[in-house]
């Protein structure tokens, strides 16, 4: 079996569920070795750790809420003692995941909204890509993978303002970040979902109807077609491929 990620240390954030459970497993069925991180569900964390580990992969959980500092900070000196040390303190794939959204028009946003959106949706994703760069640029490569949003490149529906402009940041952070690392050895891309069946956003939910009329494949994704596309970044095989931020929305925006 073709394991390209073989001895490579991966942390996914966010990802005892959805989105950032698939990508764990799938990172992992490629031979990586990969950090499950979650905020407040040690019971999924756990079954996305026994999966993998069921499958033949290697995984551990570590909580951590990643919209705050010291949580950012508790991840990254757990995953430099991942799996009894083995990695001597690397950190090869970074998988930015976790993230949140609150639906509804600008006028009426709760208190805190910005503070939720940008503290994980950016904050998290620039601190963490940050220590992973110092870890990576020591031997030379790396991959940093930030799950950003349709909603990063183009506003097809009303009543997202704060949350487009989060991901709006990540599209470009990806971008500017790219250029900074790339000739060290370390790719920096984003992977930018259309509507997929989530806990979030499940294709059952109110305005599913009209978030299907916007892709061009009438339909939601599923979890495990995202995975792939990082997968795909993540593979040795990609290393020419930097600066992006890959759609991966059934048409949504074409």
């Amino acid at each position: 079996m073709n394991q390209p990620l073989t001895n490579k240390l991966a942390l996914v954030t966010g990802s005892s569920r959805g989105i950032g459970a698939a990508i764990a497993a799938r990172l992992a069925a490629d031979g990586a070795s990969v950090i499950v991180n979650y905020a407040a569900s040690p019971q999924r964390a756990a079954a996305v750790v026994d999966a993998i580990r069921k499958d033949g992969g290697a995984a551990e959980a570590v909580q951590a809420d990643v919209s705050t500092a010291e949580g950012r900070k508790a991840l990254i000196a757990a995953s430099d003692q991942a799996f009894g040390g083995k990695f001597d303190g690397r950190l090869d794939i970074l998988v930015n995941n976790a993230g949140t959204v609150e639906f509804g028009p600008f006028l009426e946003a709760k208190e805190g909204a910005y503070e939720r959106h940008f503290d994980l949706n950016v904050r998290a994703v620039m601190e963490l890509s940050h220590e992973a760069a110092k870890r990576m640029s020591k031997v030379g490569w790396g991959r940093i993978i930030n799950i950003g949003s349709a909603f990063g490149e183009g506003v097809p529906l009303p009543g997202v303002a704060i949350y487009v402009g989060s991901k709006f940041a990540v599209n470009g952070f990806t971008r500017a970040l790219s250029r900074e690392l790339g000739a060290l050895g370390i790719t920096v891309n984003g992977v930018q979902p259309g509507p997929v069946n989530t806990e979030m956003s499940p294709e059952d939910g109110p305005h599913a109807p009209l978030m299907i009329s916007r892709t061009s494949v009438g339909r939601f994704g599923r979890v495990h077609e995202i995975a792939h596309a990082v997968a795909f970044l993540a593979h040795p095989h990609a290393a020419f491929v930097n600066g992006e931020n890959i759609n991966v929305d059934g048409g949504w925006l074409a």
